[in-house]
Formats: C-alpha cells, sequence, structure tokens
C-alpha cells in the first residue's frame, strides 16, 4: 500500500494536472476572443547591427489562430526581434489573448492563466503536505485579505487625484501587518508584540530616511528616473518603502519574538537581560541572512536592464546613477530597518516579559 505522504503527492500531481487542463481549456468564460496558433511560417525579414556591435534579426510570422471561443480561424502577422526584448515569438499550441478593433483583430499577449493555476495550485498543495490544514487555510486567507486591501487602496489612489499617496500606502501597510499577524499567529500577545515591535522599527526607518533626505536636500536621489509614474515620484517611493520596509521589519521581527516566547516557556522567571542577550544572538544570525536576500532580490529585478544599458554603451557610473539609484537607497533603507529591528524587539519585548515574570 502506498504511504500517506505519497499518497499526498499524487493527489497535488493530480490536482495540478486538473486545474491546468481546466484553465487550458476555459476560453469559453473570456468575453473577449481567445486564440490558439495552430500553424506557423516565418521569414528573416531584416539583419542589423547597431553603432555598439549589436546584432540583431527581425522576423516576420504568419499565424493561422483557432478562436476557441468564435468558431473561426484568423491569419495575423507578428514580427519580432530575435533578442524579444519588447516582442514575442509564438510558437504552434501557444495561446493567445485577442482584441478586436473595428475589422482588424491583434494580439494583446499570451495567456498564461493555465501554468500561473497550476503552480498556484502546487504551492497550495506543497503547503498543506509540510504544514497543517488550518495553519494553511489561514496563511491562505491573510494573502487573499492582503491583495483585496492591496487593491481597495489602488483604486483609491487612481480615483482620488488629491489623495495622499504616502498616507494611502502606510495606511495600507498597517493593514496587511495587522491582518498577516493576526490570521498567522492569532490575537495572541505574541502577535500583539510583532506588531507593535514591526510598527516601531518601521517608524524610526522611515523617520531617518526623512532625516537624512531633509539635510541633504534629496542630492544624487533621482526620483525621476521611476517609470510610468503618473504621480509625484517622490511620493510613490516613499510608500514603496514603507511597504518594503514594513515586510522586511515585520519577518525578523516575528522570529526573535517567538524565539523569546520559546525562552519564556521554558523558564517564566527569567530577567530583563536574558531577553535581551536571546534576542540579539538571534538578530544577529539572521539580519546577515535577510539583508542579502533584499539585495538579491534587487540585483535580479535590475539585471535585465542593466545588461540592457551595457550592451548601448553605457558605464557602470550612469547606471548606478540612472538605474540602479533608487533600488540601491531602498536596499539600504531596509537594511536599516532590519538592523533596528533587532535592538527594538529585544527591549520591547524583554521589558514586557521580565514585568510579567515580576508581576507573576
Amino acid at each position: 500500500m502506498l504511504q500517506k505522504p505519497t499518497k499526498k503527492i499524487i493527489i497535488i500531481v493530480l490536482a495540478v494536472v486538473a486545474v491546468w487542463f481546466f484553465l487550458r481549456n476555459d476560453a469559453f468564460l473570456y468575453h473577449g476572443p481567445v486564440g490558439q496558433v495552430t500553424h506557423v511560417t516565418e521569414k528573416m525579414t531584416q539583419a542589423t547591427t547597431d553603432e555598439h556591435g549589436n546584432d540583431d534579426k527581425v522576423y516576420t510570422q504568419q499565424l493561422t489562430i483557432a478562436v476557441l471561443n468564435r468558431h473561426q480561424t484568423l491569419q495575423l502577422t507578428n514580427t519580432y526581434t530575435q533578442s524579444q526584448v519588447i516582442t514575442n515569438h509564438y510558437r504552434v499550441g501557444d495561446q493567445l489573448l485577442l482584441e478586436t478593433v473595428g475589422e482588424a483583430t491583434h494580439i494583446l499577449s499570451l495567456k498564461r492563466d493555465a501554468w500561473l493555476g497550476g503552480l498556484t495550485t502546487l504551492f497550495v498543495g506543497l503547503l498543506v503536505i509540510y504544514s497543517r490544514w488550518r495553519a494553511t487555510s489561514w496563511l491562505l486567507l491573510s494573502l487573499v485579505l492582503n491583495v483585496v486591501m492591496f487593491g481597495f487602496a489602488i483604486q483609491i489612489d487612481i480615483h482620488d487625484k488629491n489623495a495622499n499617496v504616502l498616507l494611502v500606502f502606510s495606511i495600507l501597510a498597517l493593514c496587511l501587518a495587522t491582518a498577516s499577524l493576526a490570521l498567522v499567529l492569532g490575537k495572541t500577545m505574541q502577535m500583539a508584540l510583532t506588531l507593535v515591535t514591526t510598527i516601531v522599527t518601521t517608524c524610526l526607518t522611515m523617520m531617518i530616511l526623512f532625516m537624512v533626505l531633509a539635510l541633504t536636500h534629496s542630492k544624487g536621489v533621482h526620483f525621476e528616473t521611476m517609470s510610468y509614474v503618473t504621480q509625484l515620484p517622490s511620493a510613490i517611493f516613499m510608500a514603496q518603502t514603507v511597504i518594503g520596509v514594513l515586510g522586511a521589519v515585520m519577518d525578523e521581527s516575528a522570529d526573535i519574538v517567538a524565539m523569546q516566547f520559546g525562552m519564556h516557556r521554558e523558564n517564566a522567571s527569567r530577567h530583563f537581560t536574558d531577553y535581551w542577550q536571546g534576542g540579539l544572538s538571534v538578530g544577529r544570525d539572521i539580519m546577515g541572512t535577510l539583508v542579502n536576500v533584499l539585495f538579491m532580490i534587487f540585483i535580479a529585478e535590475t539585471l535585465p536592464m542593466v545588461f540592457l544599458m551595457l550592451r548601448n554603451g553605457n558605464n557602470w557610473s550612469y547606471i548606478m546613477d540612472q538605474i540602479m539609484n533608487l533600488g540601491i537607497l531602498q536596499t539600504v533603507v531596509s537594511g536599516i530597518g532590519i538592523v533596528l529591528a533587532v535592538p527594538v524587539t529585544s527591549v520591547v519585548v524583554g521589558l514586557v516579559m521580565s514585568r510579567k515574570a515580576v508581576m507573576q
């Protein structure tokens, strides 16, 4: 007989396949036309070399597309470059989201919901296997709730032209932290202390950022390099930073508080010094890893544009100044928050728990 873990893995695999198959055949749910490429013929129409020695080729495809929810067949032309920087190369079997304007139909994008749905199902399934169902359900609920709140904040910002972006997203950050901790940790003292230390550390970090920018008059910080911003760039940047700092700090604070509560369960009569030293010890171990993770995320986001700029003759000083400037600043600010979270969390939890021991 199959062991229980093996059965769970088989069920997850079947669920992933079922979700992928359903989403692969869900064209009837779309109002707009959904097509599938059934035949492709292509030829190279142009070879180009720029002044920096970059070679590229331009191809033209003749696509035969079966419209899955319209029972018709279309012949469309697609032009793409070999580098595929801003164009796509379509293959037989690809499903496409189409748009009809007047009598002309053009391609909007690839239809990727089958793969996204399959990966999401795999993620949920792995959570169920390696975590308790109750914990998994609350975690998923917190994710859904956070997405809803984020969408609500976006709608407020879009429809209210005079909305204070920083205020809106600061309130959002507070709501995200409260909802996440309450649903994952429950309404406990551990949750309350984690939330308090997260908020205090985030506020201190943002105060340091505001003070430095005010003292330096934002010299060397190029908010204008933010892409596709239709509002005041500096406010958008601050809103991004608040959410980023809070996420990094909450992760670290939760780990430190959990360890300190473990100390309390082992010996409820511990003194402040014990909690202080324990918090510092754990904080030193994890803050280096967290800072490096932030840096890796920043590098991963920046790599495509860095490669593009380097291939087009730009030097590193220009790239650092115009492309990586704000990302580096956000990484540094988040790193400051991670470092500050260690003493703040150690002090707050130490004071509360040692006082609780004295009262007992």
